[in-house]
């Protein structure tokens, strides 16, 4: 068996390649180099479906509970809003975070993706009670998220460059995602620059400073993430 993007001969028992996990196929072609068939780790049945339904049933019911207490003692402001982004957090955690074999920048982005869903709606009710138009959220708040990310997993990925670079595309990606507050305010949708041109100069930095000192192994992982 032959991997058409690797270039890898792979055992006959093995459909999979292990290194970018796509079909092998039995064209013929001979390589220098040979790999173990790809073995995958026993998943105990039913566990996932298991927390699934358990989730979600303790969720609505927690819901449930917090939109009839909030709508019959406080009904003018709407903070169940916040206990259904936590808990959409927390399966999310657990479901594609915890449990998940995605890439470390999808997890990353899933936890971004939550966390301001949290302040968003932290912000919608807070905001009322005080009176305040101000959308910290987007100018304060993604900004930090995005740049602690790219930070932590900048260290980490240059910390286990040789073990792992496959965190080298991941932080390509998470620095991409980390320029959105500064392309927001030259789209005038937040006032704060600073915040924005701070988290875009950590994620500039990042790359330049992958490209100078781990450009082949960036651009080896590139290419056989995305089979250029």
């Amino acid at each position: 068996m032959h991997c058409k993007y690797c270039g890898v001969s792979i055992d006959d028992d093995s459909k999979i390649c292990p290194l970018c996990h796509e079909l092998a196929v039995d064209d013929g072609k001979e390589t220098n180099t040979n790999f173990p068939p790809k073995t995958e780790k026993a998943r105990k049945p039913g566990s996932r479906v298991n927390f699934h339904n358990l989730y979600i049933s303790i969720a609505i019911l927690v819901a449930g509970v917090c939109v009839a207490i909030n709508l019959t003692l406080t009904p003018d402001v709407y903070w169940f809003t916040i206990v259904m982004a936590v808990l959409a957090y927390g399966y999310l955690t657990v479901a594609n975070t915890v449990m998940s074999n995605s890439s470390i920048w999808i997890k990353i982005f899933w936890q971004i993706l939550m966390i301001t869903l949290i302040l968003w709606a932290a912000q919608s009710v807070l905001n009322p009670l005080f009176d305040e138009s101000a959308n910290w959220l987007l100018d304060i708040a993604l900004p930090v998220i995005l740049g602690i990310s790219v930070v932590a997993l900048g260290i980490t990925a240059a910390s286990l460059i040789r073990k792992e670079p496959s965190l080298l595309v991941d932080n390509l990606l998470i620095s991409l995602i980390g320029f959105l507050p500064i392309i927001l305010y030259a789209a005038n949708v937040i006032e704060s620059v600073i915040p924005a041109a701070i988290c875009a100069g950590l994620c500039g930095l990042s790359i330049v400073c992958f490209i100078a000192f781990a450009r082949d192994e960036l651009w080896a992982e590139i290419v056989r993430r995305f089979h250029f």
